[in-house]
């Protein structure tokens, strides 16, 4: 009895693992696949992006995104590839007037793509110049990220000012 027990437990556990691994083949075709260290990255994007404005650093800014990416701004400014960006760029972090402001990011949320991954995740710009920190602006991106020879990289960027049932 034991020995049959024994076979019936092995080939239900046989089972759910083979179906386990056909599903997850299916799923990779057509949605891809990204590992812990894959979401890490894409996070890190995110970061590097906010410090690169906040420490007025443009080459950690341009390292998000890639050499033909697409950015959108809150005000719907449209900026293509690294040219684009730069352009977008240089007169934030020459201008030295105003106060300190951060960049922060919250519940961002990563999800695979066939051609890699799409992501979306609350800002919030934040003047830090006095004791109480004060909201300046706030709103979400819409992201999509294509990995390259360099790593993960921020491919299209939509800003939108606002929550998005302001947005419908």
């Amino acid at each position: 009895m034991r020995k049959v027990h024994a076979l019936t437990t092995a080939a239900a556990v046989a089972a759910v693992m083979g179906a386990g691994f056909i599903y997850s083949q299916d799923d990779a075709g057509a949605a891809g696949t990204l590992s812990g260290a894959d979401i890490a990255e894409i996070q890190q994007l995110y970061a590097r992006y906010n410090q690169g404005l906040d420490f007025k650093d443009k080459e950690l800014f341009l390292s998000a995104f890639a050499a033909d990416a697409v950015y959108t701004t809150g005000g719907g400014e449209v900026y293509e590839g690294t040219a684009g960006l730069t352009e977008w760029v240089t007169p934030l972090l020459d201008n030295t007037g105003g106060g300190a402001v951060t960049h922060n990011n919250t519940s961002i949320l990563i999800t695979p793509t066939a051609d890699g991954a799409r992501g979306r995740g609350y800002w919030m710009l934040m003047n830090v110049a006095e004791r109480e920190p004060v909201p300046i602006f706030s709103g979400y991106y819409t992201d999509t990220f294509v990995k390259t020879a360099d790593g993960w990289r921020i491919k299209t960027r939509g800003s939108v000012r606002g929550w998005p049932q302001d947005s419908q």
